[in-house]
């Protein structure tokens, strides 16, 4: 079944419900009479978390129109001609024909997108800010603060080409947290960055590895104490405290013992947080049935993987790119040769390109939600933003449709991220996260490069008049 049928499926709603019903049995031990029934919270942070903040008033920010254009608002509907959208602060006040919406006379800016397409902000699944920078990577030492201005600059590189939102999926001790609090500050240019935090992992497993995951040099002093988990109250507790550290998802690595991925998953939709897992073989098989929320790349995976993942309502983040780039070419300046990962303990199989593209046709026809993730571990500077859009172009190739890959990008993307109530799609109350570019992406996705302005979070971030 294509995405663009899904709609706001099961998978949406019963993912919605089961994180739901976790949030409020936390909420409900606060609730002063038992029993009674949990309130809709008027204004929550504009996260996984959903805090609870003082209302609002938008009412006195500036209202900007952009007219003209053709809307393609992420809904599944056909291209609107001479659409008119409306923001005012960081919310969309309106959106549709030009003759449906009123423009106020005060309004401080119009955007004229005559002949220009408008369409929801571009979203990545699967990234890591902390990641190598640069040919002479090599020469210098590494840091929490260096990796923090590397993630400063890849910010800058993806709102720039488009993606408003992100899902760092794996960081260095709370880079991608501090990323997100300077850009929602206003203080770097970046888009909105849901985070994970650290890797949960056994001792020695994916994420605690003696060995470097690419090139089997053995970290200094052994890696040093260990950083894994073993058992499942060990694995409930790791949970705890990356919920305490403020983490918007879990993160998950292979191997683990079922009972392990039980335990950490059923704590954190318990506290209502969703789970990603980086897996391979039974291990995958096993998160799957204990209810992962997603399932980070198509690494030997099961015959039976797929039809799990559509039982259970797994979402499924491919990340295609980041194998197809060591299979060819590998990544010279990390001193990662052709062929695949070496060395790794956790990765002792053969990639193959083409059983990747296999699974995701397999998902894709069975109705498994796909989203799009780039996970480039090396050579960040040079490889973005052209790997998100090469991702898309490997969408296609297993057979995905490009209205169902902008799905993928959009609207499946903020729902996979379990923020479909916020993004994903150009509609009145949805944050004012919006992509104009100078063709149509449904005739060719590599139309989406031909980036004309973008709005984030109701800021012009990209202004093609200036340019």
């Amino acid at each position: 079944m294509p995405i663009m049928s899904i709609g706001r499926s099961a998978f949406g709603r019963g993912r919605r419900a089961a994180l739901g019903a976790g949030v409020f049995a936390v909420l409900a031990v606060l609730a002063p009479t038992a029993g009674a029934a949990q309130r809709p919270i008027p204004e929550t942070t504009d996260d996984i978390r959903r805090l609870p903040i003082p209302p609002v008033d938008r009412s006195r920010e500036p209202v900007v129109a952009i007219v003209g254009g053709t809307l393609i608002d992420g809904r599944g509907g056909r291209p609107v001609a001479n659409a008119v959208v409306l923001t005012q602060g960081d919310r969309i006040l309106a959106a549709g024909p030009a003759g449906s919406v009123a423009i106020p006379a005060d309004a401080a800016r119009r955007i004229d997108a005559t002949g220009l397409y408008i369409l929801p902000g571009l979203i990545d699944l699967h990234i890591h800010f902390t990641q190598q920078r640069g040919a002479d990577f090599g020469k210098y030492a590494d840091s929490p603060a260096g990796a923090a201005i590397r993630g400063v600059a890849l910010a800058e590189q993806l709102v720039g080409a488009g993606i408003t939102a992100v899902r760092d999926v794996g960081t260095v001790d709370d880079v991608a947290l501090r990323i997100k609090e300077a850009v929602d500050r206003g203080v770097v240019r970046g888009p909105r960055v849901l985070w994970s935090g650290r890797i949960i992992a056994t001792t020695g497993g994916h994420g605690d590895e003696v060995t470097s995951t690419a090139t089997g040099r053995q970290k200094p002093a052994m890696g040093g104490t260990t950083k894994g988990y073993n058992g499942p109250w060990e694995w409930r507790a790791a949970v705890r405290h990356q919920v305490r550290n403020l983490a918007d998802w879990i993160k998950l690595g292979a191997p683990a013992s079922k009972e392990e991925l039980a335990a950490a998953i059923d704590e954190a939709h318990s506290l209502g947080v969703p789970v990603a897992i980086d897996s391979y073989g039974e291990y995958t098989d096993w998160a799957i049935e204990a209810g992962v929320d997603t399932l980070e790349h198509p690494l030997l995976m099961s015959a039976g993987s797929v039809a799990l993942m559509k039982k259970h309502g797994t979402a499924f983040v491919p990340t295609i790119g980041a194998f197809d780039n060591l299979l060819e070419g590998g990544y010279p300046t990390a001193g990662i040769p052709t062929g695949g990962f070496y060395h790794t303990h956790s990765r002792r199989f053969v990639i193959d390109q083409q059983d990747h593209l296999n699974k995701v046709t397999e998902a894709y026809r069975a109705g498994v939600p796909i989203g799009v993730g780039t996970d480039i571990p090396f050579e960040n500077d040079t490889r973005y933003p052209d790997a998100y859009f090469r991702e898309l172009a490997y969408l296609s190739q297993a057979g995905m449709s490009n209205a169902d890959v902008l799905a993928s990008a959009t609207r499946v993307g903020a729902e996979i991220m379990r923020m479909g109530d916020k993004l994903g799609t150009v509609e009145k109350g949805k944050i004012a996260d919006i992509l104009i570019v100078g063709a149509s992406p449904l005739d060719s996705l590599g139309n989406l490069r031909d980036v004309r302005y973008v709005i984030a979070d109701g800021k012009v971030v990209v202004d093609g008049a200036a340019r």
